[in-house]
């Protein structure tokens, strides 16, 4: 086979050998969104099987990374966790059996609501240069709102941009519900700890606490003095365990 015969079959075979559809906006948002470049490609090889193989296992995966098996877990484990993966089970009524496979639902709902803020945010812009060029004043707020204020100041901070009409309305939705503004602030710190700043996870870490009657900073950070022992207790008593085994061990090697 000729060189130029070469070229043009192995063009034809990268091309149309199959292609896997991965969305333009993960791709430029995923951190955004709280994602690492791991969990982005563990995605992308989970979407390369998807039509074949719907619930593909880390030993596939780790065959096409340079990741480990245990970082590739972690990964998947993460975005299970995150709520960005699922793992939904399926009839397959042709071969009369069960069977799992991966939901990318809470991804798109993730990404539909970033999205939206951004949409949110360019209206925003448009509408306020509209204004400007139309010499319309903009509304301002008759009455203060000291709380609001400070929350929209810490955020902007934080964030390093202004708020959208959408994200003030979410602010103003949780004072409604009778968040402190305490309670905010610390919803964003942990947040930011954790390298997630969407408005759909300080939602549920506040809905969280109010489901514990957790009121407070105080009482929260006591929630998590309480947490904090009891896991230091459960790993002392296996501590504890195996090293009552061990010795048991080694006196009946010693009789």
């Amino acid at each position: 086979m000729n060189k130029v015969s070469v070229y043009g079959s192995f063009t034809q075979a990268l091309f149309f050998s199959g292609a896997v559809a991965v969305p333009k906006y993960l791709l430029t948002h995923y951190k955004e969104i709280g994602l690492n470049d791991r969990d982005m490609m563990v995605l992308i090889q989970i979407f390369c099987e998807a039509e074949i193989n719907p619930y593909p296992s880390i030993t596939t995966l780790a065959e096409r990374m340079t990741d480990s098996i245990s970082e590739i877990e972690e990964a998947v484990g993460r975005l299970v966790e995150r709520k960005l993966l699922a793992i939904e089970r399926h009839w397959n009524p042709t071969e009369q059996k069960w069977y799992d496979g991966y939901s990318f639902v809470g991804l798109i709902d993730e990404l539909a609501e970033l999205w939206a803020i951004d949409r949110s945010q360019k209206l925003d812009q448009e509408r306020t240069m509209k204004q400007q060029s139309q010499h319309i004043p903009l509304s301002t707020v008759t009455s203060p709102n000291l709380p609001m204020e400070n929350l929209v100041q810490i955020f902007e901070q934080e964030l390093g941009r202004p708020l959208t009409k959408l994200e003030c309305e979410n602010l103003d939705r949780w004072l409604s519900s009778h968040f402190s503004e305490e309670l905010i602030i610390e919803a964003l710190r942990r947040g930011v700890s954790a390298g997630i700043r969407n408005f759909r996870y300080l939602d549920s870490i506040l809905r969280e606490w109010e489901k514990k009657g957790l009121r407070t900073r105080g009482e929260i950070e006591a929630e998590d003095a309480y947490f904090q022992s009891r896991q230091e207790k459960k790993l002392a008593k296996v501590k504890e365990k195996v090293s009552k085994t061990l010795t048991n061990k080694y006196d009946n090697f010693y009789l």
